[in-house]
């Protein structure tokens, strides 16, 4: 077949330059048929779709590149292509898009390549025993075979055939990709001689938590993977320095160690890579997926599905603006760009709201990037994802697959969150000595799982003057999961470990405040639904809550003349070096998501904040505050109006809770709220003022504080500070 001269229209580097991939917020993936293969179909003309994403404000547009996962829309010389290639619109789109300066990047996905299976299926994936019956590898390609050097020729033949800007990879798991859960893993011939060289151990072949070398086997997996993306964006970057490539990762609070990636950095900033991460669950989850894309250091994109549905019709044809508009901006005011389909199919039917959001979104887009202002990192581990004990029935499908994981780490973001606590997620490569001195508090929410040398780095960060608030189980584990015979941080803790307390499970909880300003705060006593340990002060460990005796039952007949204190420590606080230790012996981010109960979140915030954070804000809990500095030097503060209620951690079925959380907890009207105030303290503002609104806030008082008049659904607040504290 004849190969047709390849007709670009400017460059990807001219668009970027126009305005940088990272700072385009309005990105569709959507796959419209005038774009499509096929040679027939109805709908907008390519030239009619063009004007109608150009004029909603499309900034970025997905498409198919590709046939039922691999076939290409152009004359390739590795795999035959459609028969109808000659005839393709593809080209005609790029060239229109390219016209308007709009960014064009193909799907395709990374380990799925169909038509390849008959050429080499050798180099496929051998997939290991789950203990259920084996699926038939319908194209999914090792990253340790050949493969590894055949796609990223392949793609750079697109690339020198479709006039793309570069690619958006799905796919991207370590085992099959179809009837989840996915069957994980690869253990063929290829594989097994890597393994073997590199541990001098034969590869497992079966999932077998009980076997050490298994637990390797399971971190051995994400060094490969991270090695063939790097080996794939740089080979692809390495001819075509400008093309963007954009990831989908799998860092989200359902996934486990099944689907191969790590709860961490995958380094893609080191080879020019962004990724992103399919969020379904709340209109919530965005910022917490957002947060933890932001510990990685590597630029990023939060993918919303649907956000409104219709019984019988799936998207709805002409959605409200809201339900999208706050699934973006929670990826926004993180640090990261909205992306993905959460309008659904795109159609002009939902032209009129797509403008809508894309202007908002397009508002704030000098307002996204910058580093965090620090105050507390709150730990969300990989360790404990995969080697915890109390996950091995998520990691081994004890439980439904997209039930949430790790949802003590979980509740411990809600709480944070909605109390409008200065935070970051820290990950466990995080957790050293020099990482942590940014900070002033460390919120181990559970951290079961913790090295000698993590131990050793929080020891010197609470020593150096640090505040560290830990919970439940926090240090009993190592890293691999084995058994410690107490906590290791016991003698910064202040505590020694007894074993668990009360009934297996979780169970009806009582604490009792012995310190003013908690009984002030929580009432005279504290109920929650959850675990907890047993534990043993040390001398110059002060107990401020206690575990009361009181049955559950007679809390209906309270009365403060009742013996119900009792003397079980149940939070503590113990002086270390030049610091301090909180430790609370019930699970409390557990059972956060159990039942959200107020004062509970009350409790963790005091103690959270006792180190005196550089703000503090006075707002209903449905503000969402983050702080960023902007290059500029300025102090960034966001305020986002987010009603959405917190979904039950339980829920698991993702095709029903995809419908039911877009159909009856998407948000259609945002009440404003009146007179946010922010307090100052340990900062020196010099002024203060509301970009979005142009307009200026007085400063009053000593601390200095400002107050916000209103925020309907997002404000952007900029504050100049004496010295430029970045």
């Amino acid at each position: 077949m004849k190969k047709k001269e390849l007709k670009k229209v400017g460059s990807t580097a001219e668009r970027l330059a126009q305005k940088p991939y990272e700072e385009r917020m309005c990105r569709i993936e959507c796959y419209p048929s005038c774009v499509s293969w096929r040679p027939s179909y109805d709908g907008p003309s390519v030239e009619e779709w063009v004007d109608f994403i150009d004029r909603i404000g499309m900034e970025v547009q997905i498409v198919d590149g590709e046939i039922n996962r691999g076939t290409p829309r152009f004359p390739s010389e590795m795999i035959p292509p459609h028969p109808d290639v000659d005839n393709d619109r593809l080209p005609r789109f790029l060239e229109l898009a390219h016209q308007r300066g709009i960014i064009v990047l193909s799907y395709y996905p990374v380990i799925y390549t169909k038509p390849l299976k008959p050429l080499h299926p050798e180099w496929m994936m051998k997939f290991l025993d789950d203990g259920r019956p084996q699926p038939e590898n319908l194209g999914w390609f090792c990253f340790n075979s050949p493969y590894r050097d055949w796609l990223p020729a392949y793609l750079l033949e697109w690339m020198d055939n479709l006039d793309l800007d570069g690619f958006y990879f799905d796919d991207t798991n370590y085992g099959t990709h179809e009837d989840r859960p996915w069957t994980p893993s690869c253990c063929c011939s290829w594989c097994e001689e890597l393994f073997r060289r590199e541990t001098s151990h034969d590869i497992p072949r079966k999932v077998d938590f009980d076997s050490m070398v298994f637990r390797r086997f399971v971190n051995w997996r994400y060094e490969k993977m991270i090695d063939f993306m790097h080996n794939l964006f740089s080979s692809v970057r390495e001819k075509y320095p400008d093309a963007i490539l954009d990831l989908n990762s799998y860092i989200r609070p359902q996934t486990d160690w099944s689907d191969g990636h790590p709860l961490g950095s995958l380094r893609l900033e080191e080879v020019g890579g962004h990724f992103f991460v399919e969020t379904f669950r709340s209109l919530r989850e965005p910022g917490f997926v957002a947060k933890a894309l932001r510990a990685t250091g590597t630029p990023f994109g939060i993918f919303r599905n649907v956000t409104q549905h219709l019984e019988g019709f799936g998207a709805a044809p002409r959605p409200e603006i809201y339900p999208a508009a706050v699934a973006g901006l929670g990826a926004m005011i993180n640090g990261g760009a909205p992306c993905g389909g959460p309008f659904g199919s795109s159609s002009f039917l939902q032209g009129e709201a797509m403008e809508r959001v894309f202007a908002e979104y397009k508002k704030r887009s000098s307002y996204v990037r910058g580093e965090t202002l620090k105050y507390l990192a709150l730990h969300y581990s990989q360790m404990n994802r995969d080697f915890r004990p109390s996950e091995l029935p998520k990691n081994t499908g004890g439980v439904h697959y997209h039930q949430l994981g790790q949802k003590d780490q979980y509740g411990a973001y809600e709480m944070l969150n909605r109390s409008q606590v200065v935070f970051d997620m820290a990950l466990d490569a995080d957790l050293t000595a020099g990482k942590l001195s940014s900070y002033h508090v460390l919120f181990l929410s559970n951290s079961a799982c913790l090295s000698d040398l993590h131990c050793a780095a929080i020891a010197e960060f609470v020593a150096d003057g640090g505040t560290l608030v830990a919970t439940y189980q926090t240090s009993l584990l190592n890293e691999w999961g084995e058994e410690r015979d107490g906590f290791a941080l016991g003698e910064v803790l202040g505590v020694d470990y007894r074993g668990q307390l009360g009934e297996e499970g979780d169970h009806q909880v009582i604490y009792v405040p012995s310190e003013g300003e908690l009984e002030r705060l929580c009432g005279p006593v504290l109920c929650f639904f959850g675990q907890e340990a047993a534990i043993t002060a040390r001398p110059g460990t002060s107990v401020i809550c206690t575990r009361s005796d009181l049955d559950p039952r007679l809390l209906n007949n309270f009365h403060p003349s009742m013996d119900y204190r009792g003397s079980e420590p149940a939070v503590t606080v113990h002086p270390y070096g030049n610091g301090r230790a909180v430790y609370i012996a019930g699970d409390v981010g557990g059972a956060y998501m159990n039942s959200p109960y107020p004062p509970l979140r009350r409790l963790v915030a005091h103690l959270a904040g006792e180190a005196g954070p550089p703000l503090a804000v006075e707002a209903p809990e449905v503000i969402e505050m983050t702080a960023a500095f902007r290059p500029t030097g300025e102090l960034m503060i966001h305020l986002l109006n987010n009603p959405v209620p917190l979904l039950p951690w339980q829920v698991t079925d993702r095709d029903q809770y995809d419908d039911l959380q877009a159909t009856f907890h998407a948000p259609f009207e945002v009440n404003p709220i009146h007179e946010v105030r922010i307090r100052f303290d340990g900062l020196n503002p010099l002024s203060a003022r509301l970009p979005l609104q142009d307009a200026d806030l007085p400063l009053s008082g000593a601390p200095a504080a400002i107050t916000v008049p209103r925020v309907d659904l997002h404000e952007v607040v900029l504050v100049e500070l004496e010295g430029n504290l970045k």
